[in-house]
Order: C-alpha cells, then structure tokens, then sequence
C-alpha cells in the first residue's frame, strides 16, 4: 500500500495568509468624515503623496503590500465612474517615510533612503465599479484593486507612498473618494498619517491633501524556519512507502 506524508504541510501553507489594512485604522468600518478629489482631467495629471505612521501598518508587518484601492465618500450619490475611464500612466512608489508630523511640502524630502517603483503603467476603471449607496456611518465597499508591479516588502517604521498619473481619459466626474481632511487633527491627520498634492504628475512640491481611507492588500511573508518547514513538508509528499 502506498502512503503519502503531508502533516506539516497545510501548516506551512497557512503561514502564507493574506490580509487587507485599512488605513486609517479608525476608519476600516466607519465612514470617514471628508472627501477628496484624487484625480483629474487636468492635462498635466497629478502627483498625491501620503506619509504613515507605524502605529497604523502593525498588522502588516513583514507583509509583501500588493496593491491598494479606495472607496467611495457617503456624499456621492451614484456610483463611480458614470462611464470608464483611463490613465495613460499611474506610477506608484513606496519606501521609508518621514513621520506624519515632519511631512514636508516637497516630495522627495518625505522618503528616507530613497523611493521603490512599485507600479507603472496605464490604469482603467469600468463605469460603476465604485459602488455608493451606503449612509450614515456605514462606508461604502472598496473600488478595485490598483495592483501593483511588485510587492513591496514592509519591515515596520513609518511609510511613505507616491502616486504619480496623467489626466482622466472618458468621464470628466472627478472621483468622490473617502477621506480625512488635512484640517481634521482630531482624527489623526497630521499625527497618524498626512497627504500632499499637486496638479502635475512630474511636480516636486505640493500643499496639504486630504487622505484617502486606503485598504492595502498584503500577504504575509514567512520566517526562514517556515520556508524550511514548507520544503520539508513539500518532500514528505513525494516520499513512498510500501507495506
């Protein structure tokens, strides 16, 4: 009789998780109390720029973050966009951020060491794929997911996150998306977490943004011990034995 081993296996495999952040932390089930703007039809495009707060990405802590979406803020009353509509480029770049509180006015001042491309390339939306129709304090669910390139491997500290994209190509209805705005320090911006835009995808400086409620898609990263456990486990199912 042949037998297969795999006790540890499913074990290893479970280690593999994925999880959703939603930053900020407060407001993952509740709506958040502004709006913003994020895109344009603006011929120069734009250029929006968020720092984080450790406190805020603790779940996500050796994570691989693999994409990001948003939703749509209370205040809309029909789903978004009301046709498609395209990016010819949306870049995104991640890395170590100054703290919230020491955000400055011009971007690259906001990365210690340096920003990672995550993603390049053009980006569409189909009509309708941001759903509104939620009130009172019930948010409305995340849009699709902005995937990215490569996955970003989060280690902890304080994160930074730039997006830079051209002008909105079909509706001309700017996206109504959930926020906190930049004079909202009771609910942390400033503190936890802080925005910064321009009305130019190559601009090098901007002013106070108000900031998006993001969920950031991530999975898990396992520890080296795991990995060894995940070959062990691989091998028990080649393994045979006869009786």
């Amino acid at each position: 009789m042949k037998r297969y081993y795999a006790l540890i296996l499913p074990l290893s495999l479970a280690s593999l998780s994925f999880a959703d952040g939603v930053v900020p932390n407060a407001f993952a089930a509740t709506e958040a109390p502004g709006t913003f703007a994020l895109t344009s039809t603006g011929t120069a495009g734009r250029t929006y720029q968020m720092t984080i707060a450790a406190s805020q990405l603790a779940g996500m802590v050796n994570h691989n973050i693999s994409g990001m979406t948003f939703r749509v803020n209370n205040s809309a009353t029909a789903n978004w966009p009301p046709a498609d509509v395209s990016f010819a480029s949306w870049d995104i770049y991640m890395g170590q951020g100054v703290a919230p509180s020491a955000m400055s006015n011009t971007f690259a001042a906001n990365f210690i060491g340096g920003a990672t491309q995550v993603r390049s390339g053009g980006l569409a939306f189909s009509a309708g794929s941001f759903t509104a129709g939620a009130s009172g304090s019930t948010p409305n669910a995340f849009g699709p997911m902005i995937s990215f390139n490569t996955p970003y491997l989060y280690t902890g500290g304080d994160l930074a996150l730039e997006m830079r994209f051209s002008a909105q190509i079909g509706s001309t209805v700017q996206s109504p998306f959930d926020a906190v705005a930049a004079t909202d320090t009771g609910n942390g911006w400033g503190t936890l977490f802080s925005g910064r835009w321009t009305s130019n995808a190559a601009g090098t400086t901007g002013g106070n943004a108000n900031f998006l409620v993001t969920n950031f898609q991530s999975t898990a990263v396992p520890e080296p011990a795991t990995m060894a456990v995940l070959g062990l486990g691989a091998l028990s199912m080649l393994r045979r034995r006869r009786k």
